[in-house]
């Protein structure tokens, strides 16, 4: 599994949706508790891995596809209209506790899901993008076949893969391209 390297509820959000990923056989790369428990782990959620179970998989690989919907959108609009909605269903209202000796929002009151708390912190980042930066920062890897999605964080709006591997693999096929292409157009002897 590939984790983005910023560990916040935005690096969360990205690293949930890239639980499903074709570059590995099978796809599904959160399945089973201890795949769930690297990635809580990752984003430090340490609590929440500790008490992760079999039973909350199913939930959070429906939080993933209603996630991934956002970046396949075909509009801001509806990428809006689907975090909204997912954030509504977590009842993700924003409270300020301390968490690990420092403080971090939590989505809701009361006991919920880790479902729901994932959902609530990984649609409210989201949201937080396209208010701040605009939807156009959600992207999906241009190294086929890979369909794994990013947020571009750069300055100057350039990322196009998802992780370094995928801009390495992007890079050498290109490489060989050319390389083909010009012993192609090579006159014979």
């Amino acid at each position: 599994m590939i984790l983005p390297d910023e560990k916040d509820a935005i690096g969360l959000a990205v690293g949930l949706v890239n639980t499903w990923d074709v570059l590995h056989d099978p796809p599904e790369v959160m399945r089973d508790v201890d795949g769930l428990r690297v990635l809580l782990h990752w984003f430090e959620l340490d609590a929440a891995a500790a008490a992760a179970s079999e039973r909350d998989l199913p939930p959070l690989r429906r939080v993933r596809h209603r996630l991934r919907q956002a970046f396949d959108a075909g509009s801001e609009d509806e990428a809006v209209r689907v975090l909204n909605a997912l954030a509504r269903e977590a009842r993700a209202v924003p409270q300020l506790e301390r968490e690990r000796g420092a403080w971090s929002f939590r989505y809701g009151a009361g006991r919920r899901t880790l479902a729901q708390e994932v959902a609530g912190r990984a649609s409210i980042a989201l949201l937080g993008v396209i208010e701040e930066k605009g939807w156009d920062r959600f992207g999906l890897c241009a190294a086929a076949p890979c369909c794994c999605v990013y947020v571009d964080r750069s300055r100057n709006r350039s990322r196009r893969y998802c992780c370094e591997l995928c801009a390495d693999r992007a890079a050498q096929a290109a490489l060989r391209r050319r390389r083909r292409e010009a012993s192609a157009r090579r006159p014979l002897p």
